[in-house]
């Protein structure tokens, strides 16, 4: 499958926008802006992409300014292409359900959608045979303003990149990541353990899911970089952040599924990055 088919075209997609401007002691500050880029690749071992990758940087000014722009990277699994239905159905159930609920709470918001994804996945898979089993990881991140909502359940991705140093918001939902939060396990040892793609939370499997969320401030410089286990399990965080750090989103997406295919492209790759400024 070429570079980029998987990407979902949803809503509005711009390269570089606005966010909601920022108050400040009683008044308006310059607006924070957006450089965004997304890219996905099935890799050099598997037949298929089942990642689906997409973001929104709404046109209307009042629903920006409410609900945000949001990026979301599933990475779905199940045999006979059932991955790929379900990273598509989380995809597209929360971007709408997302920007339909009127709600101006993230946090909730975002866990409705999920939520509701999650439900609509495990229908379909009771409903088909051929489906059967399938899910899906799925991370979230809304901007609004200049606080960044986080939501996860799986083991894909959402860093944080400041100042040449990056940080994991999100939590994997993975046996070795429990294991290493519980410290009977250390961080280079669960990169190399034969159970590290084992995940213990995903989207599909049950009726009803938990959606992990975290809050962050973003500054000026800052870059979101939201990712599949692809990416994440094939780089270290020095070269994830050497090349955000040095390249634009759009040449810093190339490149890191470019390193990633280097060490072997084992999986499908999916970035998004996207860098905050001031206009």
């Amino acid at each position: 499958m070429s570079v980029g088919s998987r990407v979902r075209q949803l809503f509005v997609r711009s390269s570089t926008a606005p966010v909601a401007a920022q108050q400040k002691h009683g008044q308006k500050t310059r607006p924070l802006a957006l450089n965004v880029a997304q890219r996905t690749d099935v890799g050099m071992k598997r037949q298929h992409n089942e990642d689906s990758v997409a973001y929104i940087i709404p046109k209307d000014q009042q629903l920006l300014e409410q609900k945000g722009a949001l990026f979301i990277v599933a990475d779905g699994m199940g045999g006979h292409a059932a991955g790929e239905v379900a990273s598509e159905i989380a995809v597209d159930s929360v971007c709408t359900l997302y920007y339909q609920d009127t709600d101006t709470d993230v946090p909730a918001s975002l866990i409705r959608a999920i939520r509701y994804a999650n439900a609509t996945i495990y229908q379909r898979a009771t409903e088909n045979a051929q489906h059967s089993g399938m899910g899906t990881t799925c991370v979230v991140a809304v901007l609004r303003g200049d606080i960044a909502y986080i939501a996860n359940v799986g083991d894909s991705r959402a860093y944080l990149v400041r100042h040449g140093q990056v940080r994991q918001i999100s939590q994997d939902h993975s046996w070795v990541a429990e294991q290493v939060r519980m410290g009977q396990m250390t961080e280079e040892e669960a990169q190399m353990h034969s159970m590290r793609n084992i995940i213990t939370r995903s989207l599909g499997p049950f009726p009803e899911v938990e959606v992990d969320v975290f809050v962050e401030q973003v500054e000026e410089g800052d870059a979101l970089v939201l990712c599949s286990d692809g990416l994440c399990g094939m780089i270290n965080d020095q070269e994830l952040t050497s090349i955000v750090e040095q390249f634009g989103p759009q040449e810093s997406v190339t490149r890191l599924v470019q390193y990633a295919n280097a060490q072997g492209g084992i999986d499908n790759i999916t970035a998004i990055v996207a860098r905050v400024y001031r206009r």
